[in-house]
């Protein structure tokens, strides 16, 4: 299963959220919340395969909507992250 920290707030209230992926393929978002009124929170979406490439386009979308400079900043990103990508620019 792969893991990873979405958003984390220490207090006298401290909320933890993740996102996995599981085993079977599932998306997965959990938070934790403890303090007063602690609460435990999670939904798991069972993506289809073929709908995986949509669901990273909308995000994606949703992510560098309105920004020209969506491909540049995509890019800097996904080195940062150790993900391969090659660029094309003319001229």
């Amino acid at each position: 299963m792969s893991e990873i920290e979405i958003a984390s707030k220490k207090g006298d209230i401290s909320d933890y959220v993740d996102a996995s992926i599981t085993k079977e393929g599932d998306l997965r978002l959990t938070r934790n919340s403890f303090g007063p009124g602690e609460i435990e929170a999670e939904i798991i979406a069972k993506i289809a395969k073929d709908d995986k490439d949509l669901l990273l386009l909308e995000l994606l979308k949703k992510l560098y909507s309105g920004n020209t400079s969506a491909v540049d900043d995509f890019t800097v990103f996904a080195r940062s992250k150790g993900i391969p990508v090659s660029r094309f620019r003319w001229p």
